[in-house]
């Protein structure tokens, strides 16, 4: 979801978009956009193909901004959401050697436009301007001793044995093994064939378990994000470590290193039909059978088969709920499902939760022509009582981006807003309609959100009141848009201040006759 629906993204180049469009994706973004960048040319780094020149001059050409109530220009960076910030800044620390030091400069000089800047977006900014003074302000850790080496080692050989899924984390306590302290640069520089025959027999000892562990964070990001991040950044930095004699460049030194990113690749992009085929053949036709059962009471009590989805990959995720036909599949037999899910202990993890949500409802809901049955609203119901953060991110994204009216897909959206969602997620909703162009079609969701009068965070009602403004012109004769502007002045009356009141004042100018001075008369009474 591109941030905020700005107009001059539609003026940007392709890569250039997709980069924002990864960042905006939230905290996982930087991760998100770090793989998009190693997709386009894979096995090459990103910098020679990925267009910085271009998207740091777009970044900072400016942009005429309402701004309590005056019209001011800024750098187009400093106008997209926070995290998007966030999130360019922590990709540019990991890939900054990647990126020329003239867009650098120009994009932290754009960030010093803006005397209230994110505190966390400074911060970030004034660890690339330590990193372009040069790295002699800064040198480097030397390395860690032989005794330190071994010390961590064992713990993280104590920590893998106490939990066997946090292995793969600290797999370099298994694939390295302790070296007499100053030969690891001959390690690298003369051992490289020796190193590559024990990671690749390694690999070939956990190969089951890291395909599957690696599918899911390639596709869709686990909570374990940061330990992922962390490789990754090593991985770009890797060639910019000293090697004592100047000969790392060495064919022999890259070998080991290019060895272990192809086969990443190849255990990321897909995982072996052979394990999904026999995943499905081990579990598939007993949970079928189960779901199929007929049945004259409710289900209180979940299968003991149905844990397995706690332990499944993506992959063999999805090849299950095709096996089911869950997306296909009669109505009652998804609420029977979705009650399971229910009752499910411990809590399916967000990736699954996701996956279900895309496989058990988006066909379903995308192809509305008439209100959903009554079995398909107790199922979604149902499944957001419990999962509704990856279904919001899941069904309601794909409502939002979906062309044309979409009446009773908006119509469901604004139910399940009035009926089902908790606070968080409510705000969740608004903040993704504020992503897109705000259109006739989204006006009765941001009026459902307002209706249920939940406390709006004061950057979240900044948003809202921008948006309004700047829609004022598309929207000036709409019944709706004036609705929604009045009940946004009357429910959240005590955070609305005075430059709001300004700013809406200027905006509603060129609306409807009629409508605007009915709004500037509520705009007026309410100073």
């Amino acid at each position: 979801m591109e941030p905020r629906g700005l107009p001059w993204l539609q003026g940007l180049d392709k890569p250039s978009r997709l980069l924002l469009h990864a960042l905006a994706s939230g905290s996982r973004g930087t991760l998100a956009a770090l793989r998009m960048l190693q997709r386009v040319q894979p096995g090459e780094g990103p910098g020679p193909v990925f267009p910085w020149q271009t998207f740091t001059t777009a970044l900072c050409a400016e942009e005429p901004v309402l701004e309590e109530g005056a019209l001011a220009v800024k750098p187009r960076l400093l106008l997209l959401p926070v995290v998007c910030q966030r999130n360019l800044l922590s990709l540019l620390l990991v890939v900054r050697a990647l990126v020329p030091g003239g867009c650098l400069d120009r994009l932290l000089q754009a960030l010093e436009q803006d005397s209230h800047v994110d505190p966390w977006v400074r911060a970030l900014g004034d660890l690339l301007r330590q990193g372009a003074r040069g790295e002699e302000c800064c040198p480097p850790p030397g390395p860690l001793s032989s005794t330190c080496q071994q010390q961590l080692r064992c713990l993280g050989q104590r920590i893998a044995q106490s939990n066997p899924e946090g292995r793969r984390k600290l797999n370099w306590c298994f694939s390295k093994q302790p070296s007499a302290a100053g030969d690891g640069a001959d390690s690298v520089l003369h051992g490289g064939k020796h190193k590559e025959v024990s990671e690749e027999s390694l690999e070939l000892d956990e190969e089951r378990e890291g395909k599957r562990m690696l599918l899911e964070e390639v596709v869709f990001g686990p909570p374990g994000m940061q330990e992922v991040g962390d490789v990754a950044g090593m991985e770009v930095e890797m060639p910019e470590e000293p090697s004592g004699d100047g000969s790392a460049q060495s064919p022999d030194g890259a070998a080991p290193e290019s060895s272990q990113q192809e086969a990443a690749r190849k255990i990321s992009q897909a995982e072996p039909a052979v394990d999904v085929q026999s995943f499905l053949q081990l579990h598939g036709p007993r949970l079928k059978m189960l779901l199929q059962k007929e049945s004259n009471h409710p289900d209180f009590s979940i299968p003991p088969e149905l844990h397995v989805l706690n332990n499944c990959s993506p992959a063999q995720l999805e090849g299950l709920c095709s096996f089911l036909q869950l997306s296909t599949c009669p109505e009652h037999l998804v609420v029977r499902f979705c009650s399971w899910l229910v009752v499910l202990s411990p809590e399916l993890s967000y990736t699954s939760a996701a996956t279900l949500a895309q496989q058990l409802f988006l066909r379903r809901v995308l192809s509305l022509t008439q209100p959903p049955s009554r079995h398909l609203m107790a199922a979604l119901t149902s499944f957001c009582s419990k999962y509704s953060q990856p279904f919001c991110r899941v069904l309601v994204a794909a409502v939002l981006q979906e062309p044309g009216e979409g009446a009773e897909q908006t119509k469901l959206v604004c139910e399940l807003v009035e009926e089902c969602l908790e606070p968080d997620c409510v705000r969740l909703v608004l903040s993704q309609v504020l992503e897109v162009p705000l259109s006739e079609k989204l006006l009765p969701i941001v009026q459902a959100v307002l209706g249920r009068q939940e406390v709006l965070p004061p950057e979240l009602f900044d948003l809202l009141v921008l948006t309004l403004c700047r829609q004022a012109p598309a929207l000036s004769t709409s019944l709706s848009y004036a609705k929604l502007v009045m009940a946004m002045l009357t429910m959240y009356h005590s955070q609305v201040t005075p430059s709001h009141r300004s700013s809406l004042a200027a905006a509603l100018d060129r609306s409807n006759a009629a409508l605007r001075k009915s709004l500037q008369a509520v705009l007026e009474g309410g100073r």
